[in-house]
């Protein structure tokens, strides 16, 4: 699960997953308030055409995924 610290005393976590048809290839991400997942505040997609299609490592992808989600997050919560 992805930190995104906020403030110096406020982080949330999300929880990027594979997304499926017709977004496959991109991020289904989910925003929660706390480290266990049990306090879900929102949700988004990362598209596939966000991420490099240069990129074909999964482990790459990935990363490139949870710096974008950490910028969106930060986006829509600071």
């Amino acid at each position: 699960m992805l930190r995104v610290q906020l403030t110096p005393r406020r982080a949330l976590f999300v929880s990027l997953t594979d997304d499926t048809f017709p977004n496959k290839g991109g991020y289904y991400c989910q925003v929660f308030e706390d480290e266990d997942g049990k306090c879900e505040r929102d949700t988004f997609t990362i598209s596939k055409h966000e991420i490099a299609p240069s990129i074909t490592d999964n482990t790459e992808r990935r990363k490139k995924a949870m710096v974008i989600a950490n910028q969106r997050v930060k986006q829509m919560y600071c």
